[in-house]
């Protein structure tokens, strides 16, 4: 794959509501340190995303055999069932949060056809415009870009909203900021293992995502700042609706088809077919259906959690993965690596319970754990079995 593609595939990528709507979530901090925890919470968590691009890049395997590697056969099937589940999760996520958008754009069309409407076009546009090499998916990556700078326009010349009452830690803003990428990590190495260099496997994803991302979030928390509303209220009455309307349509469409191809990858680890586009077709008719009845007023609360679960599983598991990489290790589990796997729970526990105590960055915090952990058990395993 060319660099050039691989790169507006991560802008693409980045180009959802769901960033826009996070980015919002931040807004009680102010633009200053808003902003602050939006780039460096980016840093960290797109750096991440990069180094699990090299990962596949370096071993020529997508993102589920790097984890396979590492913890072995079994214990890639069963990181790869996650990945489908928290997949499926987010192309609900991205049909809800579509279907909900362009509901308050046009409030007489009724939901649930909508979103079944919207999730099956999502499916028609993996089976049918799915390769993240054609052209068609960056000519409108680049049009998604310049719409968004223009609905961040007339923001700006909007009048200054009501002041925001809300409460938010810099903590836990870095974290939504991480987590975002984070949730990218699963399947970044289905695409990075196709590049066409060692550079490109790695900087395009950081570059695309992190440019992408970091202005989806800022604009969110810019929109909220300004407005004192959430990107719903604000593109209702927006001077340029049906503008808006094709900003959520094919970023949708751009952004939920990567979920779906990916989850058809991971599920090839333990259902034996080679055709990826049998299980697009089951997902996508799964998820279509799961959209039109899911409850859209509980988005935000879903959200917010949704995210923090992916983290608390995928940060340990690359974990392991990234230590093993950089250990050079050469030999791996035939089906199981039992000590990987109890260090990578044991940091999940540790990533919980930050969270529901409110302790420190979770991400990080865990993934301290699980170095302290791993580390030491790897260097054994070496010497063993040099």
């Amino acid at each position: 794959m060319k660099k050039s593609a691989l790169f507006l595939l991560w802008v693409g990528a980045a180009i959802s509501i769901s960033e826009i709507f996070t980015g919002g979530l931040l807004a009680p901090l102010g633009l200053v340190k808003g902003l602050a925890a939006i780039i460096a919470g980016h840093l960290i968590g797109t750096g991440l995303l990069a180094l699990g691009g090299l990962v596949s890049f370096s071993r020529r395997a997508n993102a589920m055999e790097t984890v396979t590697f590492s913890l072995g056969r079994e214990g890639g099937k069963l990181v790869a069932l996650c990945n489908v589940v928290q997949l499926a999760g987010w192309t609900i996520i991205m049909i809800v949060q579509g279907g909900s958008a362009i509901k308050s754009l046009f409030p007489g069309l009724p939901f649930a056809p909508l979103s079944l409407g919207l999730g099956l076009m999502v499916l028609l546009w993996a089976l049918g415009f799915g390769s993240p090499v054609q052209w068609i998916n960056s000519i409108v990556v680049i049009l998604l870009s310049a719409l968004c700078v223009i609905l961040l326009w007339e923001t700006a010349g909007k009048a200054q909203g009501p002041v925001l009452s809300a409460s938010m830690s810099f903590a836990l803003a870095l974290e939504l900021s991480i987590a975002m990428p984070i949730s990218w990590l699963p399947l970044v190495g289905d695409y990075s293992s196709q590049s066409s260099d060692r550079v490109g496997a790695a900087l395009m994803p950081f570059a695309g995502y992190f440019l992408g991302s970091v202005f989806m979030y800022s604009l969110g928390l810019f929109i909220r700042i300004k407005t004192g509303t959430d990107f719903f209220v604000m593109i209702a009455a927006s001077r340029f609706r049906f503008i808006a309307c094709a900003v959520i349509l094919f970023s949708t469409l751009t952004t939920a088809f990567l979920d779906l191809y990916s989850a058809a990858v991971s599920s090839q680890q333990f259902v034996k077919t080679r055709n990826t586009r049998l299980p697009i077709l089951a997902l996508g008719l799964f998820t279509a259906l799961a959209s039109a009845v899911f409850p859209a007023e509980r988005y935000g609360d879903f959200l917010t959690n949704f995210l923090t679960l992916i983290g608390m599983v995928f940060v340990p598991v690359y974990g392991i993965v990234f230590i093993d990489f950089f250990a050079k290790r050469r030999e791996y589990p035939s089906k199981i690596n039992l000590p990987a796997l109890m260090a990578a729970l044991i940091a999940m526990g540790v990533y919980r319970l930050c969270t529901i105590r409110n302790i420190g960055i979770p991400s990080l915090v865990s993934l301290a754990v699980l170095c302290g952990i791993y580390i030491p058990i790897i260097r054994i395993q070496i010497r063993r079995n040099p």
